[in-house]
């Protein structure tokens, strides 16, 4: 169209330019290599994974020399062996009991917290969150000196206080024990979720039907629960999806009353005693639990959507109603006091105890650390730890940025895919996580695997927490800031770097430490990948407990405390300060 003289020639808007090309090289250089990366870190090792299924025989690589297409692996895992008999309801009750418990306690410590005048909820608060912090092993391995048969401290005192015989009374080695510890272990991350819910819905229709002369039990059943339902179903799928993939505490806690999960199945078929890695078998075992994660993932995707049709948040503003406990104050704390002592408190206790007295009675004393820091494994450990933990929260965070940039300001073909792809990272098991990219880098080496780099990458997948916490923050920040900088001739780093960047600090660096947090825990990808150049200190708590040298295991457990809680309080602040609070 021609501009006539006199007129303003037309604004092309900044997202119409983009789409023509105008990002400039570095531009389209990063944007680019974001999403070539998340394909990479993503999709590659899953294709790997599916390849490896339909691949014989089942002790060679897809693509070795000798490999040819095949059923023979599905057919020998769910036709000839008790996979489908044995394992597969194995897990389902693991899976259900589990999720049962957790999901039970975590509502029940959100109401009391959020809804009702319990005492002391800002420090119930902060001690709930005590396991989400702690790496599974060591929580696992503080729960065996609790309530191991013979020699667990609760056992001992209750065998003493009712004059019982040993072993007993209470077997934490059985399918009871092992649902217990992973639904208390389970509880902050269920628990989070579901206060956050609470405390964003609006109380006017439960004010409402109490003005109507409804009982608060009828109160909580007719209106409060339908308008939670979808703050309730998304926490619940998600509860689901981490109890699946779950292999500290089936390895620590199931292995040794040979209760044999999904994930301790995979462990052993990659990890046989005297055979070589059926490589074929286990993919075909985890093609069925990918297929049920990505399936749970397909059904939370699709209750978080529909939660915008209960949105009970206005302008208007209001005040969360508080229940008042009454007669039922003293039943609530024992329920609070109780969680609190099993799931955090005593744990702590007796790891600390443990690694300075060793499990004796004799005294207390520095020898579990005087030879764990004259290991020579143990230095290396802790460096591969920070470095693996804190370089895969900065490729993630990076990345995760990228991705939601260009996802919500650009328009292009298989934009949906890669959304896709990025947000499918919160559904896939950690240890098809790992096994896929052992057989990645296996099949393709690149001089990669058993190197401290392979961990890198293998942590590297979780990219659906960036690209959400980003994308979030990003929908918050107008189109026209970016289109001000351009519009005075910034380039499109600049841009980036002095408007974008600034902007989403918090979103960026609260990523940044969750991410490292998860990486520091990591326990079941290091187990997969494990060599011994690049142990990380879960990895060395679990070789010292099975080598038995308890006060020394429980010395890396107490360290690994120690180590982590200077970033939680990092992350409390960084958090609070995104809520403007001091």
């Amino acid at each position: 169209m021609a501009v006539q003289a006199g007129e303003a020639a037309p604004v092309v808007p900044v997202a119409r330019r983009k789409r023509r090309g105008q990002l400039g090289l570095v531009g389209v250089i990063a944007v680019a290599g974001a999403a070539a990366a998340a394909l990479y870190l993503v999709l590659a090792p899953l294709l790997a994974l599916l390849a490896t299924a339909f691949r014989g025989p089942s002790d060679l690589l897809p693509f070795e020399p000798g490999a040819h297409w095949t059923f023979d692996n599905l057919i020998e895992v769910y036709v000839n062996t008790p996979l489908l008999s044995t394992v597969v309801p194995s897990t389902a009750i693991f899976v259900a009991g589990s999720v049962t418990v957790t999901f039970f306690t975590a509502f029940t410590l959100a109401w009391l917290v959020e809804r009702t005048d319990l005492p002391w909820r800002t420090a119930i608060f902060t001690t709930t969150l005590f396991p989400l912090l702690v790496p599974g092993v060591v929580m696992a391995f503080a729960w065996t000196l609790l309530f191991a048969p013979n020699a667990g401290w609760i056992n001992v005192a209750l065998r003493a206080a009712l004059g019982l015989d040993s072993p007993g009374p209470i077997n934490i080695f059985s399918m009871g024990g092992l649902i217990l510890c992973q639904g208390i272990a389970s509880v902050p991350f269920v628990f989070l979720l579901l206060g956050a819910a609470m405390r964003t819905m609006n109380p006017a229709l439960e004010e409402a039907s109490s003005a109507s002369g409804a009982r608060p039990l009828t109160t909580f059943f007719r209106v409060t629960l339908p308008v939670l339902r979808p703050g309730v179903l998304a926490p619940l799928i998600l509860a689901t999806l981490v109890a699946l993939e779950q292999f500290e505490m089936p390895l620590i806690i199931g292995f040794p009353a040979r209760i044999n999960v999904f994930a301790t199945r995979l462990y052993f078929d990659l990890n046989p005693e005297d055979e070589l890695p059926a490589y074929g078998k286990a993919a075909a075992v985890a093609l069925l639990f990918l297929v049920a994660a990505i399936a749970l993932l397909i059904v939370y995707n699709h209750l978080i959507r529909r939660a915008e049709r209960f949105v009970t948040v206005t302008g208007k503003g209001y005040r969360p109603t508080r229940y008042a406990l009454g007669k039922w104050r003293i039943p609530a704390l024992l329920f609070v006091g109780t969680y609190l002592a099993v799931g955090a408190i005593l744990p702590a206790i007796v790891l600390v105890w443990t690694s300075f007295s060793g499990g004796s009675s004799e005294g207390m004393s520095l020898d579990a650390y005087k030879l764990l820091l004259a290991d020579r494994r143990f230095w290396p450990a802790v460096g591969n730890t920070f470095l693996v933990a804190g370089l895969s929260a900065g490729i993630i965070t990076l990345i995760g940025a990228l991705l939601a940039w260009q996802i919500l300001r650009l328009r292009f073909p298989g934009r949906a895919l890669l959304d896709g792809v990025s947000f499918m990272s919160i559904g896939i098991p950690a240890v098809i996580t790992g096994f896929a990219v052992m057989v990645l880098h296996l099949t393709f080496p690149i001089g990669l695997y058993g190197t401290v780099w392979i961990l890198v990458l293998a942590y590297s997948y979780r990219l659906a927490v960036s690209t959400r916490l980003s994308r979030a923050s990003l929908i918050q920040i107008h189109p026209e800031l970016e289109e001000a900088s351009v519009a005075s001739g910034g380039r499109w780093l600049d841009t980036i770097r002095r408007v974008v960047l600034p902007l989403l600090g918090p979103s960026l660096m609260a990523s940044f430490l969750l991410l490292f947090i998860v990486g520091f825990r990591e326990f079941t990808i290091p187990m997969i990948l494990q060599s011994e150049d690049n142990w990380v200190l879960s990895v060395i708590m679990w070789k010292l407990q099975a080598d038995r040298q308890t006060a020394q295991a429980a010395a890396v457990g107490t360290l690994i405390l120690l180590f982590v809680t200077p970033v939680i309080f990092v992350l409390r602040r960084q958090l609070l300060s995104r809520q403007g609070e001091s």
